[in-house]
């Protein structure tokens, strides 16, 4: 489909001009070979109108460019605000570890395996972080709501987004998480006990 958006000037009135929109369906063919025959129509008629045409295609990519930018950027601001959540959460996993030095050491000394050590720090983290989700999930649905008539191509309570939401942040969480266990499960029990 072609978009022909036209100017033209009126004898009468030469001070006033007046816009109009043409659209071309083509049946067989490209609808960009109609132009030229439109346009010479158009210019038996008033040889002073000014025409141009741009693909239907293109007119919907520009009103749209708005809307995917701010898309965009929404997505960016997502990924930084899901990069800062892990870093935070590394962080706060990080001090508690370091904190709980001692008490790792000592199970380690009595016998602790480390995988055990490993789950001791993990368990804490997924049960932050499944609050987190189940809180997380409960807004989402509760607030869906209010913003239903801004989202095109999705039903509010679209359970393939808020699981791939929830399966993002858990995987996020889990990545945060693993580093700081890691490191608590090849403490040395003998160096932590020196230091006691």
């Amino acid at each position: 489909m072609i978009y022909a958006h036209t100017l033209g000037r009126r004898r009468s009135e030469p001070l006033l001009f007046t816009y109009f929109y043409i659209a071309l369906l083509s049946s067989s063919g490209a609808p960009e070979l109609l132009a030229h025959g439109v346009a010479a129509a158009l210019k038996a008629v008033n040889p002073e109108i000014a025409m141009t045409f741009r693909p239907m295609t293109t007119v919907v990519d520009e009103s749209l460019a708005q809307d995917r930018l701010v898309a965009v950027l929404e997505g960016f601001f997502g990924a930084l605000a899901l990069l800062l959540a892990g870093l935070g959460l590394y962080g706060v996993t990080a001090y508690a570890v370091a904190r709980r030095r001692g008490e790792i050491g000592i199970r380690m000394a009595l016998g602790a395996r480390t995988a055990g050590v490993v789950r001791l720090v993990l368990s804490r983290v997924a049960f932050l972080v499944s609050v987190g989700v189940v809180i997380g999930v409960g807004t989402s649905l509760w607030a869906s709501r209010f913003v239903a008539s801004l989202i095109y191509g999705l039903t509010p309570h679209d359970p393939s987004t808020l699981v791939g939401a929830a399966f993002m942040l858990t995987a996020v969480a889990a990545l945060a998480a693993w580093i700081p266990a890691y490191r608590a499960s090849h403490v040395d029990p003998a160096e932590v006990l020196r230091e006691s």
